[in-house]
C-alpha cells in the first residue's frame, strides 16, 4: 500500500474532508517518522481493510486524526456550502452570512466584524494577507472600506475557491494560496501593509513552540492584526488574560515591536502590532 491509501483513509471523516491531501499527507508523514516500524510492514499490507484491522495503523490513525481535530477543528467548515453558493434563492449578502456562519471562528465574530473593521484600519487599506484564513475574507462585505488587493491563504481549495468567487463579485482583486502554514513558503514573506493572524498563534503552538514565533519574526507589514480566542472551544474556561500577557512580553521584549492598540469583542480580542 502507498501513502496516498492512508490519507484517503484518514479523510474519510466528514469533519476532514476540506484539509487537502498535501497538509495531510505531510502529518502522516511526520508522524510515521516517530513510529519507523510501520513503514516497513505499510508496504506488506495489501488493501485498507488489513490496515485497518491492524492495531499499530488502528493507533496511528486515531492519533493522526486527533492532530488534525485539535489544529482544525475550530476552522472546520460544516459540507454544506456549495448548497449556499448555488441557492439562487439567497441574496449575496445572506449567502455571505450562511457561509460565515458555517464555521465557529466567523461564526462567533458574525455580529460583530463592521466593529472589528472600524477598529483595525489604522489607514486606508491598499492590500491585506489573511493567514489560515478559512472564509473570513468574505467579511469583507460588511467593512466600509475595501482593499485594493485581498490575499488569503488556507490549507482546503475549496475554502479559496469560495473566497475567490465572493470576493471577485465585491469587485475586490483577490488571489488565495493552498498553504500550510506547517511548511510556509516565502509568499507570505513578503511585505504587507495589513497582515491578518487570527486565533491560530495558540493552534501552531500547541504542535510547534517556536513556529508562530519564527512566522511573526519574519513577517514584514505595516500592521500586524492579531487575535486569540477568550473562551476554551467548549466556552467552559476563560483563556484570554494568560494570552494578553503572553503575547505582550514577546512583542515588546522579544520583538521590540509595538503595540498600539487593543480591543475585544465577545470571545476574541485583537492586538494591532507596528514595527
Amino acid at each position: 500500500m502507498e501513502i496516498i491509501d492512508i490519507i484517503n483513509e484518514i479523510k474519510k471523516k466528514d469533519n476532514l474532508r476540506n484539509v487537502s491531501d498535501k497538509v495531510v499527507e505531510n502529518i502522516v508523514r511526520k508522524e510515521l517518522k516517530k513510529r519507523p516500524y510501520l513503514y516497513d510492514r505499510l508496504y506488506n499490507i495489501r488493501n485498507v481493510k488489513q490496515l485497518k484491522n491492524d492495531p499499530d495503523f488502528y493507533l496511528f490513525f486515531k492519533e493522526v486524526r486527533k492532530i488534525l481535530h485539535d489544529i482544525y477543528e475550530v476552522f472546520s467548515i460544516d459540507q454544506n456550502i456549495q448548497n449556499i453558493i448555488f441557492d439562487e434563492e439567497l441574496s449575496l449578502e445572506q449567502k455571505i452570512i450562511n457561509l460565515l456562519m458555517s464555521a465557529k471562528s466567523t461564526a462567533e465574530r458574525l455580529n460583530f466584524y463592521k466593529e472589528v473593521y472600524e477598529n483595525i484600519f489604522i489607514d486606508e487599506p491598499d492590500e491585506i494577507l489573511d493567514l489560515a484564513s478559512g472564509l473570513n475574507p468574505l467579511s469583507i462585505f460588511f467593512s466600509d472600506k475595501k482593499p485594493n488587493k485581498y490575499y488569503y491563504t488556507d490549507i482546503s481549495e475549496e475554502i479559496l475557491d469560495i473566497n475567490y468567487q465572493i470576493l471577485n463579485i465585491l469587485n475586490v482583486d483577490n488571489e488565495g494560496w493552498l498553504i500550510d502554514l506547517f511548511e510556509p513558503d516565502e509568499r507570505i514573506y513578503k511585505h504587507y501593509q495589513y497582515i491578518f493572524f487570527w486565533k491560530i498563534f495558540p493552534l501552531l503552538e500547541k504542535y510547534d513552540y517556536y513556529l508562530p514565533r519564527n512566522i511573526i519574526a519574519n513577517l514584514d507589514f505595516d500592521y500586524l492584526i492579531i487575535s486569540f480566542s477568550q473562551k476554551s472551544i467548549g466556552k467552559r474556561k476563560n483563556i484570554g488574560l494568560a494570552w494578553r500577557y503572553k503575547i505582550k512580553r514577546f512583542f515588546l521584549y522579544k520583538l521590540n515591536y509595538k503595540i498600539i492598540k487593543e480591543f475585544d469583542i465577545p470571545y476574541e480580542f485583537f492586538m494591532i502590532v507596528k514595527k
